[in-house]
């Protein structure tokens, strides 16, 4: 397996001054996968540095991990310093809380942003009894609430658009996981490492992460074998734009590693692409199949779509009944699928290619859309 090496000069460059001599100090700034954080380990404390995923020659957050029961030294490189393990955390995604969860240091999250958009109903329980508090909007939180949970970081997606000029005026630490820009399924699961060293369980994270691997790349190769691929296009026409997964995306890599033509593999964009529904259906009218997400309380069926926008009776996905669906707010997907990528995988290889199952695996994620 190849390694990718990712290389944090700027922190090299400082601590090769401060710490010229030391003979103990041991540097790890490699990771299997993971292109958008870096670890440098020393005797006392850890430097991990996250790069902007908008410019990857920049950095966007140096954080120096420093245990509780150690002193801060003068010597110790410039950053955001946290005092690990973390006990007290706001949470604003639900992947987030969801490595939390798997890590067994839920107990840590003390308030969360977005409820109604999380599956996790031992999460939403905690929060209707009060245990962990609701934040509200991830794009619009209660500040005052924050202050009063006394949190000891803040751990949120970083995003162009969003404003966190207030946040950073709180004295908080801000831990920014860009794991969702990673194009590769593995590499965001390694960012589950980052995590768990906020809450000093790194080996829980090693093991989870090596059983993921395994798994993931078993199946990956029998879905690369494949010889028939099943072409595919995804998502909702909203308002007046349909957004695909760029080619060089998460979801891109999962399609293409399950055996399946995803009809915009050919673009260069890590994100979304922004399409019109003309665009869309050029392309798309021909698919075999239509994968959809959304968060709902209902599911959706053939007849819904139909109401919400009557050409999509025009794709041959819908008129050979070959819509799949992901309905978040009844299963975990977005809790799940950055740390465990080989169950969405298995998903799309069992609907792209039941052959090479046994007969009667089901999926964990995936719904075929009914008729009515």
């Amino acid at each position: 397996m190849s390694r990718v090496l990712i290389y944090i000069l700027p922190i090299f460059l400082l601590l090769a001054c401060s710490k010229a001599g030391n003979n103990n100090i041991t540097i790890s700034a490699s990771n299997d996968y993971a292109q958008g954080f870096a670890v440098a380990e020393f005797d006392n404390y850890k430097v991990v540095e996250v790069r902007n995923p908008w410019d990857t020659l920049k950095i966007l957050q140096r954080y120096i991990l420093v245990p509780k029961n150690l002193n801060i030294s003068d010597e110790m490189p410039q950053g955001t310093i946290i005092r690990t393990p973390v006990e007290r955390a706001v949470v604003y995604a639900s992947l987030h809380c969801g490595m939390i969860k798997e890590l067994g240091k839920s107990d840590a999250i003390v308030g969360i942003c977005d409820v109604h958009y999380n599956a996790d109903n031992e999460l939403k329980s905690k929060v209707k009894s009060g245990k962990i508090a609701d934040l509200g909007s991830s794009f619009l939180p209660d500040i005052e609430k924050i202050i009063s949970l006394s949190p000891e970081i803040i751990i949120l997606s970083p995003y162009k658009d969003r404003d966190e000029d207030k946040l950073s005026q709180l004295g908080i630490p801000i831990v920014e996981m860009a794991d969702y820009m990673e194009s590769v399924p593995l590499a965001r699961t390694e960012w589950l490492k980052f995590i768990s060293m906020l809450f000093d369980c790194e080996e829980k994270a090693d093991s989870i992460f090596l059983t993921t691997e395994t798994e993931y790349l078993r199946l990956a190769e029998m879905g690369r074998s494949v010889i028939n691929k099943p072409t595919l296009f995804c998502e909702l026409k909203t308002g007046g734009v349909w957004y695909q997964p760029g080619g060089e995306s998460y979801m891109a890599k999962l399609y293409s590693d399950a055996g399946i033509d995803y009809l915009w593999r050919d673009n260069n964009n890590k994100g979304s692409i922004s399409l019109s529904f003309e665009e869309v259906f050029a392309r798309a009218s021909n698919a075999d199949l239509w994968f959809i997400k959304y968060a709902e309380e209902s599911d959706k069926t053939l007849k819904s779509l139909l109401k919400e926008y009557a050409l999509y009776e025009n794709f041959k996905p819908y008129i050979s009944k070959s819509v799949w669906g992901v309905n978040a707010l009844k299963v975990p997907f977005y809790e799940e699928m950055p740390l465990y990528p080989h169950y969405v995988l298995r998903d799309l290889m069992i609907v792209a290619h039941p052959e090479i199952f046994e007969k009667g695996d089901t999926t964990r994620y995936f719904k075929k859309l009914d008729d009515e």
